[in-house]
């Protein structure tokens, strides 16, 4: 198989240039061949009142403008773009130089000329070209100036056909110039419609994938957490000997089973949880919680692998704190857990501190701090995305997650109205924030 030279290989970008520039060559040549009727009208009206060897060089140009946009158009057509734009242009330099100087009155014509001649080589040529042609015709006009002073080049004709040549050439001017701009604007319109329908195409097709992603994701999830919960249930049952006493290395093994399987299943909890808040399917309750009692769960969440870390450990309520709250206990006790668990499992030596305090009459904190490796400030958004691993650190622990812990903590933050923030000092720790609306519950505490 004969492979493509990936150093000639040409973008795809490079062959919708070549379309446009191709659209234009061709809009441009048609729109002149309609303007040089007029012209050609007045330049023989004038050919024949002021009958001169000049103005039978100024009629023969203007009757070939039909003839060389026509050539301009088959040369575009049959892919030439740039021999037929570098022809239409040279051209026409050619054309407005020449007769400027071969009638001395039509000499207001050159800078206008030129200046439309610039126009259509930034919509012909690629890039640098244009400017060649803008520094061609700064050339030529100094020339032109050069030869009207010193050389007694051209003939004058009547004032009164010049006059009327000249206003006749302006409002044909007049004419393209607002070709032109409606050509580039239109242009520029339909290149935005389209873009913008790829986009909203692009989208919906997103939208689907994601859709069915998440089907995908809940469905099953759900079809594992079922098996799960049976190895976790009876291997559990199995180390509590309700089976008989185990031997010492079933007993290890069936260990190892049951924290991996534990494990597996938190994270096709946060799978599923993931793939509910991509859906907005996912529902924030609005019930009494247990302060208490949410303290106890981030206890039996992290304090037990804090002390086999050998980590200070530490969770503090402020007493100003209501002992109920208004709220989602499941998905604080979430969130508080998540960030306890993440700050015990990257620190290797220090402490992890927990606190919960009242921060105004409306609204409530919890921080929780530690002394691991830090983040790098670079970092501190990128860590909230989903599937993103921690990088950069020094942390010897080099703990392994999936990276939608943080992911959801976020968004379940944000669906209770709440906000986080990450702080870090690396080689010193990392501090996060999560501050909520305070509503008192109407349980006693």
């Amino acid at each position: 198989m004969r492979l493509e030279n990936p150093f000639r290989a040409q973008s795809p970008y490079l062959a919708a240039e070549r379309t446009r520039r191709a659209r234009m060559i061709d809009a441009v040549t048609r729109m002149a061949m309609f303007i040089s009727i007029p012209l050609n009208i007045v330049v023989l009206v004038m050919f024949v009142v002021a009958y001169s060897p000049q103005m039978i060089i100024l009629t023969v140009l203007c009757l070939a403008i039909f003839p060389a946009c026509w050539l301009t158009r088959r040369l575009a057509s049959r892919g030439s773009i740039d021999l037929a734009a570098w022809y239409f242009i040279i051209w026409f330099l050619m054309i407005v130089f020449l007769n400027t100087l071969l009638i001395r009155g039509l000499h207001p014509l050159l800078v206008p000329g030129f200046f439309l001649l610039i126009i259509a080589a930034n919509l012909f040529l690629a890039p640098p070209y244009p400017y060649v042609i803008a520094a061609a015709a700064s050339g030529m006009y100094l020339l032109s100036e050069v030869l009207r002073a010193r050389v007694p080049f051209g003939t004058e004709i009547d004032p009164g056909s010049s006059e009327t040549f000249l206003v006749s050439i302006v409002v044909l001017a007049f004419i393209f110039v607002a070709f032109l701009n409606q050509l580039i604007t239109g242009d520029l319109r339909r290149a935005l419609d389209d873009a913008t329908h790829d986009l909203m195409e692009a989208n919906k097709k997103l939208a689907r994938a994601s859709e069915m992603k998440s089907r995908f994701t809940a469905r099953t999830s759900h079809e594992l957490r079922t098996p799960l919960s049976s190895i976790i249930a009876f291997s559990d049952l199995a180390l509590r000997d309700a089976y008989g006493p185990l031997a010492p290395k079933l007993r290890d093994a069936l260990t190892y089973v049951h924290n991996g399987s534990r494990h597996l299943k938190d994270i096709i909890n946060d799978l599923l949880d993931l793939a509910k808040i991509e859906a907005g399917q996912i529902e924030i309750a609005d019930e009494d919680v247990s302060l208490p009692r949410l303290v106890d769960t981030v206890k039996a969440g992290a304090e037990e692998i804090a002390k086999e870390k050998g980590l200070q450990w530490s969770i503090h309520v402020s007493p100003e704190m209501p002992g109920t709250l208004r709220g989602d206990s499941s998905r604080l006790a979430q969130i508080l857990v998540n960030l306890a668990g993440n700050a015990v499992k990257f620190t290797e030596t220090g402490s992890v501190d927990v606190g919960i305090e009242r921060l105004s009459a409306n609204r409530w904190r919890m921080a929780v701090r530690d002394t691991g490796p830090g983040i790098p400030e670079d970092q501190f958004e990128s860590i909230f995305e989903a599937y993103k691993q921690l990088n950069g650190t020094a942390s010897p622990s080099k703990v392994k997650g999936t990276g939608l812990g943080l992911a959801i903590t976020r968004h379940l933050v944000r669906l209770m109205g709440g906000t986080i923030r990450v702080e870090s000092t690396l080689g010193k720790g990392t501090t996060f924030t999560v501050e909520f609306p305070l509503r008192i519950g109407s349980a006693p505490a």
